[in-house]
């Protein structure tokens, strides 16, 4: 942020001043004249980037109240700078303060219309601030500032004098029921402290004559007046400020009103000038007096930094955009680590459980196709589940069946054997690999199963019992009348040609007997 300075202008002078953090620090008095203007010139150009704020406490004051109708907008906008060009023609530093509005009747608003009278007086001095290009905030008047002290005191009802002290003179502000009315300034020749008690009672029933005049107040009635002073002073003050039937005085402490607004270093004397800059910078007035010609350069300085400020909170969103999508990548990769991790981890297990499982002959895709023709030709066809649920009770009802094999095949030829079996011709191979359904004949699609089954060891040597167990399993599936069941393999030769041979007890090895059969039946 650029630095703040204060310009204070009176009859004779324009004094500068630095504020930072409620220090008011002295930096120099330039004069009226060419040579005081010329030095002003060169303290602006030195603070070009500073900000710059004019207080002008100057006697050439001008204040005129109305009410005004209840309109707003251009129209009210017209009505403020007509009322203004009628009572301070010839003025541009001029303005208009709502008091508020009445509160029965039409509700006119009541308007205070102020202004510097006396142009010379700060013509010059802008000409300068023009001609440097100088941020000039605001041009206000020390009426105003000393309204800001009189809110501190929280008097709300009643008529009120405030004197203040300063380098231009004594000031005497009048406020009725805590609203500002008006303000008058008085040069002080010499700004001793005895000059400005002896002023201070002068002035003050000089302005209690004015308002009897002006039948703003009844005779012998009494104004309550306060003065602000250092308590240094305050003992030299009483002795020509004393109360009578027209006045009563009161005294105000400067400092401790400068300590408790946050002004650093507190006032070492009666002048209040350095409370009022700091006023003007703390809690400035809404309305100001300076032409807007005069404060473009600051209406520009405030688009620039509007701008900048924007651009910052922009720059300050992406980047904080830009790290909370920095730190879900960071977070994403970490998870897709883990998961490629989890997935690498899964896929081994799966290959080693595929390692456990018996070859099958057939890809991977085309068990798929098979899988699904299947699904379709099943739903097609009902009585294949209701086979394959014969098929297991077949197994259920003979529990000495133990099943060593099982293979089968989708194939339009009722007579194709989908595996090797003894003493059978080898099958031809399926496309587009074993296993897949061959092309159907006019006769539709067939599917054969061939079983190998085992019997247990204790029937080795007896046949009636083996014969007894394979014929009762073949009967049980023959009950379904879809399935055509034939016996391949029986678990010992019964061929006639063939001498039975009874297990030797020697050293031969003994094994379970087994059997093949198969299972035709037409799905589709």
């Amino acid at each position: 942020m650029p630095k703040r300075r204060l310009l204070l202008l009176d009859a004779n002078r324009i004094s500068a001043y630095l504020w930072q953090n409620g220090h008011v620090q002295f930096e120099g008095d330039f004069t009226n004249g060419e040579p005081g203007l010329e030095a002003f010139g060169q303290y602006l150009k030195k603070h070009h980037s500073s900000l710059f704020t004019l207080l002008a406490d100057v006697a050439e004051e001008g204040f005129q109240i109305e009410d005004i109708p209840r309109v707003q907008g251009k129209d009210r906008q017209a009505i403020i700078t007509r009322r203004l060009g009628q009572y301070f023609y010839g003025s541009p530093y001029a303005t208009a303060i709502s008091l508020g509005r009445e509160a029965t009747g039409r509700k006119d608003e009541k308007i205070l219309f102020a202004a510097l009278t006396r142009p010379p007086q700060l013509d010059p001095w802008m000409a300068v601030c023009k001609e440097y290009g100088t941020q000039l905030t605001a041009l206000h008047a020390a009426p105003f500032m000393v309204a800001e002290v009189f809110k501190s005191l929280a008097i709300k009802e009643g008529r009120q004098l405030l004197l203040t002290i300063s380098k231009g003179g004594l000031r005497q502000t009048y406020f009725e029921n805590g609203e500002f009315r008006f303000s008058r300034l008085t040069p002080l020749a010499l700004g001793t402290v005895e000059e400005m008690a002896q002023a201070c009672t002068t002035e003050a029933e000089k302005i209690y004559q004015y308002l009897i005049g002006q039948r703003l107040l009844e005779r012998n009635a009494r104004i309550r007046t306060l003065i602000l002073a250092h308590p240094a002073d305050h003992g030299q003050l009483r002795q020509k400020c004393y109360d009578n039937h027209e006045l009563t005085f009161e005294f105000v402490d400067l400092a401790a009103e400068a300590h408790k607004r946050g002004l650093k270093p507190h006032p070492d004397d009666s002048h209040c000038d350095l409370l009022l800059l700091h006023l003007m910078v703390r809690t400035p007035p809404t309305s100001q007096f300076a032409p807007a010609d005069i404060r473009r350069p600051y209406r520009i300085w405030q688009a620039r930094f509007g701008i900048n400020a924007a651009a910052a909170v922009g720059l300050t969103a992406c980047l904080l955009f830009a790290a909370k999508s920095g730190l879900n990548a960071f977070s994403l990769k970490d998870q897709a680590s883990q998961i490629q991790i989890e997935t690498q981890r899964e896929n081994q297990r799966y290959e080693a459980m595929l390692k456990t499982l018996p070859a099958i002959p057939i890809k991977i895709d085309d068990l798929r196709t098979l899988v699904n023709r299947f699904e379709d030709i099943e739903k097609r066809s009902p009585t294949l589940r209701s086979s394959l649920v014969t098929l297991s009770r077949a197994l259920d009802a003979t529990p000495q069946i133990e099943v060593e094999r099982l293979d089968w095949i989708l194939s339009g030829n009722p007579e194709e054997s989908p595996s090797r079996a003894p003493g059978a011709a080898a099958p031809r191979p399926a496309q587009p690999g074993n296993g897949a359904p061959q092309a159907a004949t006019a006769g539709g699609y067939f599917a054969i199963l061939e079983m190998e089954g085992r019997l247990p060891l204790a029937m080795a040597g007896d046949h009636r019992t083996m014969l007894a167990t394979v014929e009762k399993f073949r009967e049980t599936l023959s009950k379904d009348a879809a399935l055509n069941v034939k016996v391949l393999r029986m678990p010992f030769d019964t061929e006639s040609g063939k001498t039975i041979k009874s297990s030797d007890s020697g050293s031969a090895k003994v094994e379970a007997p087994g059997f093949a059969i198969r299972v035709v039946q037409k799905v589709l």
